[in-house]
């Protein structure tokens, strides 16, 4: 397993995963600080799982599973090594450059904005705590997780085009309209959404979690949330790491 992880990490050494690993966060980053200023942290989490995130995590995967893909996967199908252990690998690369990308957005957001108020002296109408910040890079990676097997398979099975059509397409309705309600564990879409509004008070809308905002529900900052939908979020890692696991093995079988 050791030797398929390294193996596949040094494929994408010559692609543009590393820039974009680094490149989307700063970009967000860059983008919030110049456009909303007194909100600056918020919408900069916010820009980023709501719509950056989730797109550079469906790039990142088309990177991963078409490389192999383009060439009907006949580089791998002869390898001396199992089927599953080529695919466990390609989910770990997506899990450790997930978790890069969340690292630098959130040390970004922390810098530029300790930044911002020592050299420009701006006041913030909503900052979050650091606390608050670090425990939001934590649990949006982990509720992000899922994405990785889910668009992994769908690169396989349609391209990376439709993947991306249909993983941001679902992304972009029910992040913001399923994660306003009760059951929003239901879909892995919605969950991180969620979660982010009682830890950094901003609803999935970009308004402040506030009494007479636009969808607002003091449901929504509950921080009692987070106990069901880590462990729903992780839970859909699992079924989908496990299911598109044995559904490319079988690929195998096929030949």
């Amino acid at each position: 397993m050791r030797e398929c992880f390294r193996a596949e990490r040094m494929k994408y050494r010559r692609t543009s995963i590393k820039g974009m690993t680094v490149g989307m966060p700063l970009v967000t980053v860059v983008l919030a600080a110049w456009l909303t200023h007194v909100y600056f942290a918020v919408d900069s989490y916010n820009w980023w799982y709501i719509g950056l995130y989730p797109g550079f995590l469906g790039m990142l995967c088309g990177i991963i599973g078409g490389k192999d893909k383009r060439k009907k996967n006949y580089t791998i199908w002869s390898l001396p090594c199992s089927m599953g252990s080529i695919w466990d690998a390609k989910v770990l690369v997506g899990v450790m450059m997930s978790g890069i990308s969340v690292i630098c957005v959130v040390a970004l957001t922390i810098l530029a904005g300790t930044g911002m108020e020592a050299v420009l002296h701006i006041q913030f109408i909503a900052s979050p705590s650091l606390g608050a910040q670090l425990l939001a890079g934590v649990v949006m990676w982990l509720t992000t997780l899922w994405q990785i097997p889910f668009c992994l398979f769908l690169t396989q099975k349609m391209g990376t085009f439709l993947m991306l059509v249909i993983h941001m397409g679902l992304y972009t309705i029910l992040s913001v309209t399923a994660s306003l309600t009760a059951w929003f564990p239901l879909f892995p879409w919605a969950i991180t959404a969620r979660l982010m509004c009682p830890i950094l008070g901003v609803m999935p809308n970009g308004l402040l979690l506030q009494p007479g905002q636009m969808t607002y529900s003091a449901q929504l900052g509950d921080m009692g949330s987070l106990l069901m939908g880590i462990p729903a979020a992780l839970l859909w890692f699992g079924l989908f790491w496990i299911g598109s696991r044995k559904w490319f093995e079988r690929q195998v079988a096929t030949k």
